[in-house]
């Protein structure tokens, strides 16, 4: 299906192509939200602005800060798994064509353990988001479409790893260029705007001196 040449811009030049895409995409919207009003705190500091950001980044590995967390302790696991399985098969994308004597044969098996979990979780969130009302009742064409894209990333990226067949390639690579040109519109940007939205949140709670305890007090 996928002959040598086109195997090979597909794994190399459209990749490229995707991420320079993506790439010009991010700076231009980054420009726009630099342009936006940022009106910061006038009154005298409370607290350290520093510290406030660190909480709100560390409270990701500590799911007793986070009610949903606390209340439904299997989502934080579901969490960390889904995301480091999406890392790894983000990092496979760019060790696989240019790093390929790092991928052994026990790190492509590695890979695909860590992958796994992420798929078996994204069947789940589906089903959750059908079956569940509050969340089908909120849901919208690109939630769907955002899981099922990355639901067919994942799929994928195990199968490379696994048999590392020239359609298994030209699959997961063309899936992989399709998905760096639709993020940018999607709600998967959210792993950009992650870095941005808990420093500034982050700093202006801990300028104010509101960074809960451990007990659960500020």
């Amino acid at each position: 299906m996928f002959e040598n040449g086109l195997l090979h811009f597909i794994e190399y030049e459209l990749q490229i192509i995707a991420l320079s895409w993506m790439a010009i995409l991010y700076t231009i919207k980054a420009v726009q939200l630099s342009r936006l009003p940022m009106p910061w705190e006038k009154a005298p500091p409370q607290g350290s602005a520093a510290a406030g950001a660190t909480r709100s980044y560390a409270k990701i590995f500590m799911p007793q800060s986070m009610e949903q967390s606390r209340k439904h302790p299997g989502r934080w696991f579901e969490f960390g798994a889904y995301h480091v399985g999406a890392l790894v098969a983000i990092i496979d994308t760019f060790t696989l064509p240019f790093f390929p004597e790092f991928m052994t044969d026990p790190v492509r098996i590695v890979f695909a353990i860590l992958i796994m979990p992420a798929l078996a979780i994204g069947f789940v969130k589906l089903w959750r988001r059908v079956s569940v009302e509050a969340i089908r009742f909120v849901s919208t064409p690109d939630d769907y479409f955002s899981l099922l894209s990355l639901q067919a990333f994942f799929f994928s990226g195990v199968m490379v790893l696994l048999l590392d067949t020239a359609f298994w390639r030209g699959a997961y690579f063309l899936i992989t260029a399709a998905f760096l040109f639709y993020v940018p519109f999607s709600k998967i940007s959210h792993y950009v705007y992650f870095f941005f939205a808990h420093a500034l949140t982050g700093r202006r709670f801990g300028h104010r001196g509101v960074i809960p305890t451990p007990g659960g007090r500020s």
